[in-house]
């Protein structure tokens, strides 16, 4: 008879095993859950947290908070040269008004952000790429100052001094 623990990680490899692209945290968690409903949920988590650790030859996280079977990590490297094209292919424009969404949508460090680029302020060191607010809602209880978010982008690393600046600015 194994421990809870062992039964626990023997279960997770089986599920990361047929998982080629691998399981998110809490996804792992709750279907541990599911095959174990007797079994706290504590214990669920101090198994399974540090898994990669504890079995690096059976499992690794390609990213944070997910975790993959170490059978697929060479079908990961080598697929990942060949589609992922860089960025540099791409204009600076395109990444305006998707990282705009992103800052008030997902980050929420802006209550409203609109996307301005180029030179609409006739200077290319007064106008950000992406221009934010962030005041308080009339349901927060604490009232913050309202603050302004400025963001550059650039899709060439050479010039981030240039694009710290242009924030700054």
């Amino acid at each position: 008879m194994s421990t809870r623990r062992e039964q626990i990680t023997s279960k997770a490899i089986e599920a990361l095993k047929a998982t080629p692209n691998g399981i998110r945290y809490s996804d792992l968690v709750r279907k541990m859950q599911e095959e174990f409903p007797d079994i706290p949920v504590n214990t669920i988590h101090g198994t399974i947290w540090d898994l990669d650790s504890r079995l690096p030859g059976e499992v690794y996280k390609p990213a944070r908070g997910l975790f993959r079977h170490a059978s697929f990590k060479d079908k990961e490297e080598s697929t990942e040269k060949a589609v992922i094209p860089t960025v540099e292919e791409f204009k600076e424009d395109v990444f305006y008004q998707p990282f705009a969404d992103w800052l008030v949508n997902d980050l929420e460090e802006c209550t409203k952000a609109i996307p301005l680029g180029r030179d609409k302020f006739k200077d290319k060191w007064g106008t950000p790429d992406v221009i934010g607010i962030l005041e308080p809602r009339k349901s927060d209880i604490i009232k913050p100052p309202t603050e302004i978010v400025s963001a550059e982008i650039k899709t060439d690393t050479t010039g981030l001094i240039t694009a710290f600046g242009q924030a700054c600015a």
